[in-house]
């Protein structure tokens, strides 16, 4: 039984693996405008506008540009949480934990889920941060819709530390608050990581796969 639910969360990791790839690629040819009618792009687009079409109906309009982003956070999420849950209940099942191990073990995968979700979510605010610095420096037009984006999402977090700081030929609030997100990632994040890692093991060999 055990090495039944080892095999399904193996599969069910490299699944998800897979697809995360697809939805990288199908994101590089929508920047370059690719044939639609092409097998490859038209593939690509069947495993993918559906589920970023899902996902922009739950999002508010300034974020749904970032649909295709969303949808690998939670390819993420369940890549994690999905085997982890297999591995722990192949243990449950083959008696080797108890009722204790199964709720502390899904737990930890949980927050492992959580975990990586927000590193890469504070990792990519750090990245429109830096971006947003620089563009300041060429002074960017708001009518781009990008660039209007942008601003959206970083400007609430900007504006507090803009009027603490004093006042400067160069806006280096983004500067400030991407530290302010390196430091959240470097102890708070990966606090949470090791937690949950600890959780996972309790004693056993946790599931060998690669969870970033």
């Amino acid at each position: 039984m055990e090495s039944l639910f080892n095999l399904l969360a193996v599969i069910t990791h490299y699944a998800l693996r897979i697809y995360e790839w697809i939805i990288l690629i199908a994101i590089v040819i929508s920047w370059v405008h690719a044939d639609p009618n092409n097998p490859i792009v038209s593939f690509l687009n069947r495993m993918t506008i559906p589920v970023w079409n899902a996902i922009t109906r739950w999002l508010p309009p300034s974020l749904q540009l970032f649909s295709a982003y969303a949808s690998l956070l939670l390819v993420w999420f369940f890549r994690v949480l999905l085997p982890g849950t297999l591995f722990t209940l192949g243990l449950f099942l083959s008696g080797k934990v108890g009722v204790e191990g199964l709720v502390t073990r899904l737990l930890g995968y949980g927050l492992l889920a959580l975990g990586v979700v927000a590193q890469n979510l504070v990792l990519f605010l750090i990245l429109l941060l830096l971006i947003w610095f620089f563009l300041t420096l060429v002074n960017p037009s708001l009518n781009n819709p990008i660039v209007r984006t942008l601003y959206i999402l970083v400007d609430p977090l900007i504006t507090p530390v803009q009027s603490r700081l004093p006042r400067m030929r160069v806006d280096v609030s983004p500067l400030v608050v991407a530290g302010v997100c390196y430091a959240i990632n470097l102890f708070l994040v990966s606090a949470l990581l090791e937690f949950g890692f600890e959780l996972t093991q309790g004693g056993l060999r946790p599931l060998a796969l690669d969870i970033f």
